[in-house]
């Protein structure tokens, strides 16, 4: 064996049963590890003003210094999944801290109580002009992605404490999220977008029904992983950046069409009653980012899943 050959990392498709069961079980143990980091030690960061309101960053004190202090967690959780899985994950850097943000966001409150807490200003506060700050949340989801995308960069480089990199041509490339060809990464991107609009458009309910928190957490996860399937299944990107473009697209479009009109709003403040909210628009921005990236970022297990239940062979080589 040529000392090339020796740097070269066995793929995971080449593992044994008893291999492949220890991976699950140290993927299983670094996500609790992010989970555990934010739910005991991200709340305090980001407890909203308003005791029931949500996890927002229109509901802290310091925006800046929050977010100082949520990139340090990201890069303590992301580096911690990575150690804990080992060699070959690099992309659960990301997924790590989108798992963290999204079990963090369980101890909040819903985009409903934010609306709510903004009509009850008085009216010399400059909050209270706009209820519903569509392109605040919109800046926020954008903000709450760059905060995911830390894990990265954090998982390639804990990644390569396990030895060098692999060798150019070989099987086993566990990141590869740019592509050569713009053209399939931009309409995969598109198909992404519109299977999952179709898919939470129907998933989120009605504007009947309640805010349920559960209900907002599957729609969300369950559409974005449908988009990245079938964006997988007609087009190989190859990476995993263009998926990750299409959750904040998504946050943009709910809230913007989603966003209750100017009378509305109106109507609520002066009645003091409460103002319902499109279904579309009832996710949070912390919620399509982490929910979101989740779905993206665990297409390609939800892949290999499918494959063992319909008994087709692994692939060779986990794709980016």
């Amino acid at each position: 064996m040529t000392a090339a050959e020796s740097q070269i990392r066995p793929a995971p498709a080449a593992q044994g049963g008893g291999e492949l069961l220890i991976r699950r079980v140290r993927f299983c143990c670094g996500m609790a590890v992010a989970a555990a980091i934010f739910w005991y030690v991200g709340w305090p960061v980001t407890r909203p003003l308003d005791p029931a309101g949500p996890v927002s960053l229109l509901l802290v004190r310091q925006g800046v210094v929050t977010l100082a202090e949520l990139l340090g967690l990201a890069v303590a959780a992301s580096g911690l999944a990575v150690a804990i899985c080992g060699t070959g994950s690099a992309d659960r850097g990301p997924l790590a801290i989108a798992v963290g943000l999204a079990v963090m966001g369980l101890r909040g409150g819903q985009l409903d109580g934010l609306v709510l807490y903004r009509l009850t200003l008085p009216p010399t506060d400059p909050a209270s002009l706009n209820a519903f700050p569509t392109w605040a949340l919109i800046a926020e989801c954008w903000l709450w992605m760059a905060l995911i995308a830390v894990g990265f960069v954090v998982g390639r480089w804990v990644d390569g404490w396990f030895g060098p990199p692999p060798a150019a041509g070989s099987a086993d490339r566990p990141l590869a999220d740019h592509t050569g060809d713009v053209r399939q990464g931009a309409a995969a991107l598109l198909l992404t977008v519109l299977v999952t609009w179709a898919v939470y458009s129907f998933a989120i309910g009605e504007e009947r029904h309640a805010v349920l928190k559960g209900q907002i957490y599957f729609a969300v996860a369950v559409s974005f992983l449908a988009g990245g399937l079938a964006a997988h299944s007609f087009f190989r990107s190859g990476g995993r950046v263009w998926a990750m473009v299409a959750v904040p697209i998504v946050a943009i479009l709910a809230y913007v069409v989603g966003s209750p009109s100017e009378a509305a709003v109106a109507a609520a403040r002066e009645s003091g009653t409460y103002l319902v909210l499109r279904p579309i628009a009832r996710p949070l921005p912390l919620e399509f980012a982490a929910l979101g990236a989740i779905g993206v970022l665990i297409e390609a297990d939800a892949m290999e899943s499918l494959r063992a239940m319909f008994g087709l062979p692994p692939k060779e080589g986990r794709e980016g």
